[in-house]
């Protein structure tokens, strides 16, 4: 790369000081330059212009029609960088710094001032920077299971198994592991609403008391509840209240996968709603009918964790269960199945 400065020791390093060339002509130079590219034409152009300027050759610093056409045939993607099209160095560079100003200024935005208030009693179990475990459990197809939350500074962090919880026995699935980012979904209900407006737990009280003394008279025939799957037994000894009190009323639950099928199945078996367990540390042979009870259903972590001791020679254990599995589809069970159909 070579600086076009006025200097007069420029051109020595060009083809015009090689031998037997006459002086102000590059006749015989290197190999692609224009025969009529004159050094004294071309250092006219140079003294015309102002500051530093860099080019690769002298057909570049010339913008010959040659160079322009190795250029297109060549780094057709990059020619109209070669073309002079105003953007140097020195261009370039304050452009980019530009650009790295403005995203700069998007971090200056003003935040909205929130004042920090200190604790009137200090709780001695918080300190900073150290996590608090706490037990709780997680919903999931009407059963529980055992789950420790991390806690920093009052707010849920991490969620794992509860290693003293007979449903989970210290392991977890990916639904509660994704589970403690719905406290912090800015999408969250976080007030009572009616029609897309905002209202408060006292004015849906007063609104359902309302229906139901309307609703008296006919015995609640155009009243239905709607809720999910409902574990807690306070919530459904107040749905039952209501249906005592309306009889001709509804109660209607829904889950995107329902376990209807099941205890259908179950009822069917054993003449009433029952809910099957399996215990798989003493099953020699299991087969599976279509059935991925290893990921799926609300036993899975306890079957997962059963089975799979079985699996497991050591400590003089030297055997181990069989899976059967026949399938519709492939399934996470069927892929650890010794047959599968």
């Amino acid at each position: 790369m070579t600086d076009s400065t006025n200097n007069d020791d420029l051109m020595p390093r060009t083809a015009s000081s090689l031998p037997g060339l006459p002086h102000g002509t590059t006749e015989n130079a290197a190999p692609g330059l224009r025969k009529d590219l004159h050094l004294g034409e071309l250092r006219r152009q140079l003294a015309g212009k102002k500051g530093r300027s860099y080019w690769r050759s002298l057909e570049e610093a010339a913008q010959t029609p040659e160079f322009e056409e190795m250029v297109h045939r060549e780094f057709p993607q990059l020619a109209s960088e070669w073309q002079g099209d105003g953007v140097d160095r020195r261009k370039f560079l304050q452009l980019m710094g530009a650009s790295v100003a403005f995203g700069g200024l998007t971090a200056c935005t003003r935040q909205p001032l929130e004042k920090i208030v200190p604790y009137v009693v200090q709780p001695e179990e918080i300190i900073p920077g150290r996590p608090l475990y706490f037990a709780t459990g997680m919903e999931r197809d009407g059963f529980a299971y055992g789950l420790l939350a991390e806690s920093h500074m009052g707010r849920p962090t991490k969620l794992e198994g509860n290693p003293e919880h007979p449903a989970s026995l210290g392991a977890t699935d990916l639904f509660a592991q994704a589970s403690v980012l719905d406290l912090y979904d800015p999408d969250r209900k976080e007030t009572v609403s009616e029609l897309g407006r905002i209202r408060t737990w006292t004015a849906f009280t007063d609104a359902l008391s309302r229906q139901i003394q309307l609703q008296g008279a006919l015995g609640g025939l155009r009243l239905r509840i709607l809720t999910g799957p409902v574990t807690s037994p306070t919530v459904a000894g107040l749905i039952e209240t209501i249906l005592a009190e309306q009889p001709r009323a509804r109660w209607h639950q829904y889950a995107p996968v329902s376990s209807h099928e099941r205890l259908a199945a179950d009822e069917s078996a054993f003449g009433r709603a029952v809910s099957t367990r399996y215990d798989f540390s003493k099953a020699d042979v299991v087969v599976s009918l279509d059935s991925d009870f290893l990921t799926q259903g609300p036993g899975a972590l306890r079957y997962a964790r059963d089975f799979m001791a079985r699996r497991r020679v050591r400590e003089g254990q030297t055997e181990i269960n069989r899976l059967y599995v026949v399938e519709t589809s492939p399934s996470a069970t069927g892929t650890v199945a010794d047959h599968r159909m």
